[in-house]
């Protein structure tokens, strides 16, 4: 295998322990002087072995590589593995989000000489029951070591953040929680939901600056004035308050934008069973009879169902003689 690429950002690694690796002696060596040059991998009739591809940039760009296949001394054109990489320098970053396989298939469709790097910003539900709220979760990390962030999301629509609004200390991570319902039938893919990400001064300390969001509440307790002079006590009442926002600075020309795409997908569930009646054969008293139906999901959402006895049922008595029969 040959790795070209420039800048020496990308590596190339095998897995397989087993690989066995010789060597090849240069041509233009002479005699004792002859050092092995080019490792080749031994690969028997039905065999397989795994490598991994290694992308550490040192800077902020756009890097491209190529891995050729050599049979011997002869550089196939056939098997070629084209490299894309993007080195990013961003204060902030996600955790917990994939790549789209669709969309990296699709752009690399379209085009064979211009291939994009594919950012893991996408987060499928899959197939979720009508009228059943569904969570994911992520985490937005602060990667700078002394700035405060905020973030804010600007999601109105079927999905809800919590929170939405939020201060990211240096270094630190917040999880976000992302909500999904929805009352009828209905196919999201890549919904697109921007982050605005500023940076934020504070006039406390850095170490007395508290952690705050949106879902920040003080709950406190309040006496509640009796109706009747004869009460001898008191009625508390549970109080929920959110957290105001600690008085900041925005610094100028520090607002970036960030995309997390959302897919999702709601239906109905159906389900079929291959009978209505169960009927069991005659029965002794004291004997037990075991019958079996079948149910199948014929839906594209999981069933979450449960059993339950009907009250009015009641057994059906029929008279039966206790002499013994002869």
């Amino acid at each position: 295998l040959r790795l070209e690429h420039e800048y020496g950002a990308f590596f190339l690694k095998g897995r397989a322990s087993t690989l066995k690796v010789f060597h090849t002696e240069d041509e233009d060596s002479v005699g004792n002087e002859s050092k092995p040059t080019k490792p080749f991998f031994l690969l028997h009739r039905g065999e397989s072995t795994e490598f991994d591809v290694i992308f550490k940039p040192t800077l902020a760009q756009r890097l491209e590589g190529k891995i050729r296949l050599l049979v011997g001394d002869t550089c196939s054109n056939k098997i070629l593995v084209e490299l894309v990489g993007e080195g990013h320098r961003d204060r902030f970053a996600f955790r917990g989000l994939k790549e789209d396989t669709e969309e990296r298939d699709a752009k690399s469709s379209l085009n064979k000489d211009i291939i994009d790097a594919i950012r893991e910003n996408h987060m499928d539900f899959g197939h979720c029951p009508i009228g059943k709220r569904c969570h994911r979760t992520f985490a937005i990390i602060n990667r700078t070591q002394h700035r405060f962030l905020r973030f804010e999301w600007e999601a109105d629509g079927p999905f809800q953040f919590s929170p939405k609004v939020g201060h990211l200390r240096p270094r630190r991570a917040k999880e976000i929680k992302v909500s999904f319902k929805s009352n009828v039938p209905v196919t999201y893919r890549r919904h697109l939901v921007k982050c605005k990400v500023t940076k934020i001064e504070f006039q406390l300390p850095p170490r007395k600056v508290p952690d705050w969001d949106d879902q920040k509440c003080i709950v406190s307790w309040k006496t509640t004035p009796r109706k009747d002079p004869g009460d001898k006590f008191y009625k508390m009442e549970k109080v929920v308050e959110p957290v105001p926002e600690t008085d900041h600075t925005v610094v100028e020309d520090s607002t970036q934008e960030a995309e997390v795409c959302l897919s999702a997908a709601v239906a109905y569930t159906q389900l079929k069973t291959n009978t209505i009646v169960v009927q069991f054969k005659d029965t002794l008293p004291f004997q037990t009879r075991t019958a079996t139906f079948r149910i199948h999901n014929r839906g594209k959402v999981a069933l979450e169902y449960y059993w339950e006895e009907l009250v009015a049922s009641k057994p059906v008595k029929k008279p039966y003689s206790i002499a013994l029969m002869r």
